[in-house]
């Protein structure tokens, strides 16, 4: 375990209360992502947004993760993850502070591209410090905990900004996520700290995550997951909502409470390594059951409660083989102090993959052709297998 300097009896570095507390930081900026999504109505009537200028408000925070996450990572292993995440959280202050004031579409869509600036700092740091100060036996079920955020998160904000869209005060959801990280910034000062690399060390870390294999199949193989997962998630509403006769609102507001799913998938999937089991085995027989549950998820014609199970076992599937993929970081990284650069190329692929993934899902949604949707599950789930890095074969 990395050298770090202790915080006090209450945080130690490595307890569960630390770990809980850096989990924060990741549930609040996941809810950054998912937060504009209630109150895109209001944009486009307060700000004069179009369609295709809402969708592209959404997408935006993911531009600056797309190119700089892993370059940024490798910076962060460089001022240290408790320096990054006090910037980052910093970074969430102001935006939503200037959510507060933007007049105009195009100041509302420059502080959205900002924004992503907190989940470089967030998303790479986190999982980082986790990894740094944990305890190898606590360390596996310390990221598989860690892996939960994204569902947690993405529901935190559409509770944030759903409590106030549609009124005269629809940026209520802004001014509350603001407060949450104006407590956040002075909390960095009980995340632990970690001693900082040798200047022969930081060098040869600047780009160490894309030459190591190891964390290159493991981004790869999560970018997968992040086809599959996040394609499903863009066209399921509205096919949901035709296979049902039920209005696209209805299915997503039912989409994003199953999501919470996800949640004890990871703590099983944490739970099952814990005990022993190999994550490639673990990984590869998710996978399988993804793809058969796919069938069931999108085959017309079935029963709104059948289609609700398929729907339950696959967020559940989803959700451990997203907690099996976060668990095995600290395996294939040669070294602890690389820790944020991995996290961030995971970031950065992951982000990459989100702006490709509509263009493959919606052809068949509008086309009506469902078994393209089991085929694209199917190739990524192969792919997913087929990069997850064995043991034997981390980069050293």
């Amino acid at each position: 375990m990395a050298q770090s300097t202790g915080t006090g009896p209450l945080l130690r570095p490595g307890s569960w209360l630390s770990i809980g507390l850096i989990y924060v930081y990741g549930v609040m900026t996941s809810a950054s992502l998912s937060k504009v999504i209630p109150v895109v109505g209001d944009i486009g009537l307060h700000l004069g947004a179009t369609a295709a200028q809402l969708g592209l408000v959404i997408a935006l925070f993911s531009a600056a993760p797309a190119l700089l996450a892993s370059v940024a990572g490798s910076f962060i292993d460089r001022i240290g993850a408790r320096t990054a995440m006090l910037v980052a959280a910093s970074v969430g202050v102001a935006t939503n502070l200037a959510y507060l004031f933007c007049s105009s579409l195009g100041a509302f869509m420059a502080v959205r591209v900002i924004e992503g600036f907190i989940a470089i700092g967030i998303y790479s740091a986190a999982p980082a410090l986790i990894m740094a100060t944990t305890a190898p036996a606590r360390r596996g079920r310390a990221m598989a905990v860690w892996s939960t955020y994204t569902p947690v998160g993405f529901s935190v904000g559409l509770m944030l900004a759903g409590a106030f869209a549609g009124g005269a005060h629809w940026r209520g959801g802004y001014l509350a996520h603001l407060l949450v990280f104006a407590a956040l910034v002075p909390a960095c000062l009980l995340l632990p700290k970690v001693a900082p690399p040798t200047v022969a060390r930081r060098a040869a870390g600047l780009f160490a995550a894309w030459t190591q294999s190891g964390p290159l199949r493991l981004a790869l193989c999560f970018s997968m997951l992040v086809m599959a997962g996040f394609g499903t998630s863009t066209v399921m509403p509205e096919w949901y909502a035709r296979q049902h006769a039920v209005s696209v609102g209805q299915a997503s507001s039912l989409l994003g409470a199953i999501n919470l799913v996800m949640i004890p998938g990871g703590l099983l999937a944490g739970w099952a390594l814990g005990r022993g089991w190999r994550d490639i085995r673990l990984f590869c027989l998710l996978m399988l059951a993804a793809v058969l549950v796919s069938v069931p998820l999108f085959q017309p014609g079935m029963s709104d409660p059948l289609r609700l199970l398929a729907l339950l076992a696959w967020m559940l599937a989803q959700g451990a083989a997203i907690a099996a993929v976060t668990a095995a970081l600290p395996h294939v990284v040669a070294n602890p102090m690389q820790g944020a650069a991995a996290a961030g190329l995971l970031s950065q692929l992951a982000a990459l993959v989100t702006f490709v993934t509509p263009l493959l899902w919606q052809p068949f949604l509008h086309s009506g052709q469902w078994p393209g949707f089991v085929v694209l599950v199917l190739a990524a789930s192969v792919a997913a297998c087929l990069l997850f890095p064995r043991r034997a074969t981390v980069a050293a």
